[in-house]
């Protein structure tokens, strides 16, 4: 067997932060707490066959960590602006040099390469930048994707265009859009779901990293189920509150009740009406 044959298999079985640790090959930088993370969001399309979009791949340790990890099915998509980045492709990777900062190259690379289910954004570390990567690639994600953008603590550096506080950078852009993701349940006029409200799952936020779920979404709706043991419900008369098809159900179930209550305290007569029932027959 082959050693890139026996790296692949070991992948399958091995965690990514004992790949990482393992790496003799190209050069890899990660904080050591985003391990957990990756694994936490994006084990699940392990064995599978996943298409990743990763902006900044340096020196290409990180697309042999994902290689490895993600199995030979996995689809890589690596991109960078330094041009020397075009010698990393290989067979399952495709490399496109580019700057994240183009909008173009952006609505390119979508076009070319999408849909992903999965983006990682290690690249300039501008808040500027990640915006707008995340802005122009979104509808590029799968439903069901993920989307993360790493390093985040460069928002609170000035050199990188950060600081505390600065309403334009990532951080701030995030926050907002856990607004946008409850517009479905507003009462505040003028304030109605958008793409984001129907397109975004969930926003976990970490040390450094936000994670971001692309779904397709509906109106959330509501359920009851089971019977009221008090009467009123919320504060409010439990008649009023409840609707018509629970009511029903609720009806069927008693009725349900009062009949197996009848035959625990008749069985004679239960016993009899399934022998007429039998001869019946």
């Amino acid at each position: 067997m082959s050693i890139t044959r026996r790296l692949r298999r070991l992948g399958s079985t091995r965690t990514l932060e004992q790949i990482f640790d393992e790496n003799e090959g190209r050069l890899v930088h990660k904080w050591m707490h985003y391990f957990d993370i990756y694994e936490r969001h994006v084990a699940p399309y392990r064995g599978h066959s996943p298409k990743i979009l990763e902006i900044g791949v340096s020196h290409g340790g990180s697309l042999d960590l994902w290689s490895t990890w993600f199995g030979r099915n996995a689809e890589i998509v690596g991109v960078d602006i330094d041009p020397r980045a075009a010698a990393l492709a290989r067979p399952g990777v495709t490399i496109s040099v580019g700057d994240q900062g183009d909008p173009k190259f952006l609505d390119t690379l979508a076009a070319e390469h999408g849909p992903f289910d999965i983006i990682i954004d290690d690249g300039s570390h501008q808040p500027a930048h990640q915006i707008l990567a995340l802005k122009k690639l979104w509808p590029a994600i799968r439903p069901g994707g993920v989307f993360l953008v790493e390093d985040l603590h460069s928002n609170y550096w000035p050199e990188y265009g950060g600081d505390l506080g600065r309403p334009d950078t990532f951080v701030e852009f995030v926050k907002p859009l856990i607004d946008e993701m409850h517009a479905f349940h507003s009462r505040t006029s003028g304030f109605e779901p958008s793409d984001w409200t129907r397109t975004l799952g969930g926003i976990h936020v970490y040390d450094s990293i936000v994670v971001l779920d692309r779904v397709d979404r509906e109106r959330p709706y509501h359920r009851m189920t089971g019977r009221p043991v008090f009467d009123t419900v919320y504060g409010a008369d439990v008649d009023d509150f409840l609707d018509g098809d629970h009511k029903s159900e609720i009806e069927e179930m008693n009725q349900l009740h009062r009949r197996a209550i009848r035959g625990i305290s008749s069985p004679i007569t239960t016993s009899r009406k399934l022998v007429n029932r039998v001869r019946r027959r």
